[in-house]
């Protein structure tokens, strides 16, 4: 580098700062970050609260089937990519005929999922309730909860596309403290399981309230224009990030799913305990993919090597993750009794392991983020795979709790090996592509 471009590059930094600021996307960072964060800490609040009022057994039945949410919501986290690509184009060219068009295709796309999950729901309320130990009539509620978690989850990611980020954050904050106000309010009147499955639905139905009634007084007086989609193209570019998105649902949330329906109901709850405490460090390096991806991918686009970031991404990583670790490890105790209270002791033993296993699980999700940002996408289904296979295993060998919490730990340990190992083998192809040319 010339002189010349060194005065340049040390200038430019400075005028890009200030760029950000005159287009507001520090402040909108800024927005975003602590309505993503109101909604974070909504939800420890209100698991903080729910199972000191439900007790051990009627929290973990909760757990169980927010997680079943969690799993019947995961459409609206696929599509999340292409939703949001169409609407910044659309938004790029001005073309609000076909924002309107592009919201209309989803409130039918995604209410017609909805209306099939309540149908299901409703149907088989009864061998569904079998399979987890619930009460029967709390699956059709759960199938409402999917229903408008997609909307929501769809709603959002339009107006992030749009770059409407005070109806992102709007949303966002709001579903965080409603389902707070909620769950005390339906539990102050004696409702005990029900009122913590309609205090988390409030949360939702506020949330997906806020953006479409802003969506509604945007684009309700512009006349609509039909999206098509190119589905080929689509799943051809979203695949790795959808093989992301369903390892980390299944990961996350399936393994509540599989312990309610094996162990009796004060077991099912002391693993619901040690499942959201040793999600804590997820919170703590979810950041990570966010800042490697565009760097990397900015490296790759220059033809620059881009193992350098990786190794400061890694390196960070292994920071946070040994604090996480030493925090569970002789202050276990005491995260566990801030979150919970006293009741759920018995969880004591297993946060080390699946406070672990979400670490893993975060190693991955950076590693599959670099796949994504260098093209390099070979990992996609070994990621999956391995997420199916160690839920297998769960299934077919859960003696204990803490049995379940290590076999966590191998598979997710396993499945970022294999990840690692597949990104390790197409990054020498590459190198040697580069070579021969």
């Amino acid at each position: 580098m010339h002189t010349g471009d060194s005065v340049k590059a040390a200038t430019s930094y400075p005028r890009f700062l200030a760029r950000l600021k005159a287009n507001g996307m520090m402040q909108q960072s800024a927005l975003v970050f602590a309505s993503t964060m109101v909604l974070s800490v909504g939800g420890f609040v209100f698991h903080a609260i729910a199972s000191r009022r439900l007790g051990v057994a009627e929290y973990g039945t909760l757990y169980a089937l927010i997680s079943a949410f969690t799993l019947a919501a995961l459409p609206a986290g696929l599509f999340a990519p292409v939703i949001v690509r169409f609407a910044a184009e659309f938004r790029a060219l001005h073309d609000d005929r076909h924002i309107r068009g592009l919201a209309i295709s989803l409130a039918r796309g995604f209410g017609a999922i909805g209306v099939t999950y309540i149908a299901i729901a409703a149907i088989f309320a009864l061998p569904i309730a079998h399979f987890l130990h619930v009460p029967a009539w709390s699956v059709p509620l759960v199938g409402v909860l999917a229903a408008i978690g997609l909307a929501s989850g769809a709603g959002r990611s339009l107006v992030q596309g749009t770059q409407s980020f005070g109806t992102f954050a709007g949303s966002a904050a709001t579903e965080g403290v409603m389902k707070v106000v909620g769950l005390v309010a339906f539990t102050a009147v004696g409702w005990g399981l029900i009122g913590g499955i309609l205090g988390f639905m409030v949360g939702s139905i506020c949330g997906f309230a806020f953006v479409g009634i802003r969506l509604l007084r945007y684009y309700r007086r512009v006349e609509p224009a039909e999206v098509r989609y190119d589905w080929r193209r689509i799943a051809g570019a979203s695949g790795a990030s959808a093989a992301i998105a369903i390892a980390g649902a299944f990961i996350g949330s399936a393994d509540v799913v599989l312990v309610k329906h094996f162990f009796d109901p004060a077991l099912a709850g002391v693993y619901a305990a040690a499942s959201l405490v040793g999600k804590i460090p997820l919170y703590f390096v979810g950041f990570i993919p966010t800042v490697l991806l565009p760097q990397a991918t900015d490296r790759h686009a220059r033809g620059e090597r881009t193992r350098g970031v990786l190794i400061a991404s890694l390196g960070m990583f292994a920071v946070f993750s040994a604090g996480s670790l030493v925090v569970f490890k002789f202050f276990g105790a005491i995260v566990l009794h801030a979150l919970v209270g006293n009741k759920f002791d018995a969880a004591l033993g297993l946060l080390v392991p699946y406070s672990g296993a979400m670490i893993l699980l975060a190693l991955t999700s950076a590693l599959a983020s670099y796949g994504i940002a260098t093209h390099r996408l070979a990992f996609s289904i070994p990621l999956v795979l391995g997420a199916m296979a160690t839920l297998g295993a769960i299934a077919v060998y859960h003696p204990t709790l803490a049995a379940v919490a290590h076999i966590w730990v191998v598979g997710n340990g396993l499945t970022a090996l294999v990840v690692a190992g597949f990104l390790a083998v197409q990054g020498l192809r590459d190198d040697r592509a580069r070579l021969r040319a």
